[in-house]
């Protein structure tokens, strides 16, 4: 399977990304003037420092008091006003790559690829009498980007420097390009409009970049500003690899050997020099590295039309059909999470690990109130599991982070984290901007909502049903799991002789009063769903693992008075504790649906799932699903509620209006969560394993009625291969799944 176009890209959102999880690079393909935009996921704005409130406890009760006496619009203000934080730090772009060729600028017969069977982009074309080529990846066991330029004559010539809008020196390095640079000590988000946006200072992380000369048949030179010149060749191998001085160190101890021994490989290969660097060599283990993960699923749904992919969706966009297109576009989920996730780096945040701007948007972090969550949808029933562990590995050090915030904001014992994180783990409520004395209007809307680290408990006892894997279940689920409990069962509060939370809010939605719109309020259906859920997999926890654990009686204690989910007048799941009028109906956020999907608690539960079932047809009747994102969980609400017209009406929608030309989901602009929730729904679309029920074709459209799928993972350590015809299995197998790895 591969992406192929006829023309070099000239937007970013055109690009051809390849990764290894922590180097990226967004290739271009212009024949005259080539650029890579380069990524390292380490490389961010900041450094270790205490961003939470200290005053926030004090007003805490006084928030409750007014929540309590209806007066919304003053708690939020109060709110506003002293229990915000700074805002999180920025994931920054490393810089270009830039290529200048000295051929013309007239070029034939050309052609532009990713292929996602091997993980290598491509550029091939004729100019002046010539054929050049071009094959660029980024290995993850050598842990370095390789390019490499060929021509079938030695005619290539070339100028090659790196620009970037970091604080960078370059100069002539050994074999290539040394690059030094360092990130600024802080950066506001792009909406923010404080007095001090960004500050360089000098606290900022450090790093060091080499672009290498591996090899080289013509002649080249390096000036001393690290520009580097080539002439007459027919080869020219470089590579890019990355140090960041400033790394945190993110690995728990069991894994610390392991990451040693990789590191002491990986500095001895960069020693090489250009006569030792075996290409074909590199390359091979490279593609069998990235296959040992891609070739475990396989799908078809019809033939790949032998078009460019540009033209694919263009043709999909005016009516025409193209099923082959949406089994590109779930493989193409899996490449990159595979390209952005991998053990040793950073989880995949807003944009995987492809970001270009400075300010990026939202800063290009983990946004934890949907968007990092569902970046990982995909992975136990895409056959991924290893590609959760750099997300298990940052939840841990929220955990450790959220505890601090939890006793300076609410006084609570266990660990609490908010809608947004960075580099830097940090978990208080964000807002405010640098040096600001109160958070930005209307922050509190998305900003006050503690139950960011709730929902990302969720993954862990997901990879033990999936995994079966008793000491990930003992040394990594329950402590975590833990001490998420522990705050739930600290913040809750009595009103009425039941257990609520408050301040609550449901993400990034308000709702009207008579005195004006507000967003805070008690006990919103989402928190109740994520503490029952929360409380109910720690009880399982322990359970399995034979633990009498104390804090089990306080769980029972505050489930038995727990506030109730409340149906309105519609039939539909209140998204807050009455039936407030929603500021916009059609809102982006499915929060108060997240019991159905992706939990599993209202699973059997008619009244709830036909409730939810309601409140997604009045989002959808005014507008809902409007951004690539929103649109991914609605499929997969769909797929969940076995309703396959709608699943494929809503993945055609995705395809056609929130895909850019290089299958890059848009909110707009670029977020790669709806790549990746749009991959979780294709495969919920044709087995999901909940509640104890494996469900063979659950949601299987008209539109597909013929196809086969293999190594899609259900729990307990399976997998399943289907055949279908006439919109029936015709074959199916349920195995173990070391069968297939």
């Amino acid at each position: 399977m591969e992406l192929f176009y006829r023309k070099p890209a000239n937007i970013w959102e055109e690009t051809l990304p390849v990764g290894n999880g922590s180097l990226g690079a967004m290739i271009f393909g212009q024949p005259k003037q080539e650029k890579l935009g380069l990524n390292e996921e380490s490389l961010w704005s900041g450094y270790q420092r205490d961003k939470n409130r200290k005053e926030a406890f004090a007003y805490l009760e006084k928030v409750r008091g007014l929540v309590f006496s209806r007066q919304f619009l003053a708690a939020e203000k109060l709110v506003q006003e002293h229990m915000l934080g700074e805002y999180n730090e920025s994931y920054l772009p490393m810089g270009n790559l830039c290529v200048f060729m000295s051929h013309s600028e007239t070029v034939t017969e050309y052609r532009r690829s990713l292929e996602l069977d091997h993980a290598v982009a491509k550029v091939s074309y004729q100019a002046d009498g010539s054929r050049f080529e071009r094959e660029y990846f980024a290995s993850y066991p050598a842990q370095m980007l390789v390019i490499r330029f060929t021509a079938d004559r030695p005619v290539m010539g070339m100028e090659i420097r790196f620009e970037s809008m970091l604080s960078v020196k370059t100069s002539k390095g050994e074999e290539g390009i040394l690059i030094e640079g360092q990130c600024p000590e802080h950066m506001d988000p792009n909406y923010v409009k404080g007095p001090e946006g960004v500050i360089q200072g000098t606290r900022g992380m450090r790093f060091t970049g080499r672009v290498r000369v591996r090899k080289c048949d013509g002649e080249y030179h390096i000036a001393e500003d690290g520009v580097l010149s080539v002439r007459n060749a027919s080869e020219l191998i470089l590579t890019l690899d990355v140090e960041n001085h400033d790394r945190i160190d993110r690995k728990k101890t069991h894994d610390k050997d392991r990451d040693i021994r990789k590191e002491a490989e990986t500095k001895e290969e960069s020693k090489k020099s250009g006569q030792d660097f075996e290409y074909a060599a590199i390359l091979e283990e490279h593609i069998r590295d990235y296959r040992r993960l891609y070739d475990r699923v396989s799908l078809y749904l019809g033939e790949q039309l032998q078009l460019p992919t540009d033209e694919r969706l263009a043709r999909l966009r005016a009516g025409e059909e193209d099923n082959g297109l949406y089994a590109l576009y779930f493989q193409y989920g899996r490449y990159l999470l595979i390209s952005s996730s991998r053990e040793g780096s950073l989880p995949a945040n807003l944009q995987g690990i492809w970001s270009w701007e400075y300010q990026a948007p939202w800063s290009s972090n983990f946004t934890t109130n949907i968007n990092t969550e569902m970046n990982y949808w995909h992975a136990e029933s895409c056959n991924l599991k290893e590609c959760l562990t750099p997300y298990f590995d940052y939840v841990e050090r929220l955990c450790e982070e959220g505890k601090k915030t939890a006793r300076i904001y609410y006084g609570c014992r266990g660990f609490v984290h908010h809608h947004n994180g960075d580099y830097w783990a940090s978990t208080n409520p964000t807002g405010m901007g640098y040096l600001e004395k109160a958070g930005q209007e209307n922050s509190v809307t998305w900003s006050m909502w503690p139950m960011g680290g709730a929902w990302m408990c969720a993954e862990f006892y997901k990879y033990w049903e999936y995994q079966n894997d008793r000491k990930f279940l003992e040394e990594r689920a329950y402590p975590v799991l833990r001490e998420a409990a522990l705050f739930l069962v600290d913040f809750l509060v009595k009103k009425d002789g039941v257990y609520v939370t408050c301040p609550s809010t449901s993400p990034e939605n308000r709702y009207k009063t008579e005195q004006g719109d507000t967003c805070i309020t008690l006990a919103s259906a989402m928190d109740l769903e994520l503490i029952r859920e929360v409380f109910g997999h720690f009880q399982k926890t322990c359970e399995i693992l034979g633990k009498e654990d104390g804090l089990l009686k306080e769980i029972e204690e505050r489930t038995a008075s727990l506030a109730a989910l409340q149906i309105g007048s519609k039939g539909q799941l209140l998204e807050w504790n009455e039936e407030f009028e929603e500021t916009e109906p059609g809102h982006r956020h499915m929060s108060h649906l997240y019991g159905l999907f992706p939990s599993e608690l209202f699973a059997g539960e008619d009244t709830l799932t036909g409730a939810c079932k309601k409140s997604l047809e009045i989002r959808l009747q005014n507008g809902g699903g409007y951004t690539g994102w929103s649109l991914a969980w609605i499929i997969n609400l769909f797929a969940v509620l076995g309703d396959g017209e709608k699943v494929y009406e809503c993945l055609r929608t995705l395809l056609t209006k929130s895909t850019y030309d290089n299958l890059w989901d848009a909110h707009p602009p670029f977020q790669i969560d709806g790549n990746f929730g749009g991959t979780a729904a294709i495969a919920n679309m044709l087995v999901q394993d909940r509640n104890g029920e494996v469900k063979i074709l659950p949601a299987l459209p008209k539109a597909f009625s013929e196809g086969v799928v293999k190594g899609l993972c259900i729990k307990g350590k399976k997998a399943v291969d289907i055949a279908w015809k006439d919109g029936k299995a015709v074959e199916y197998r349920i195995y173990e799944r070391e069968e297939r790895e």
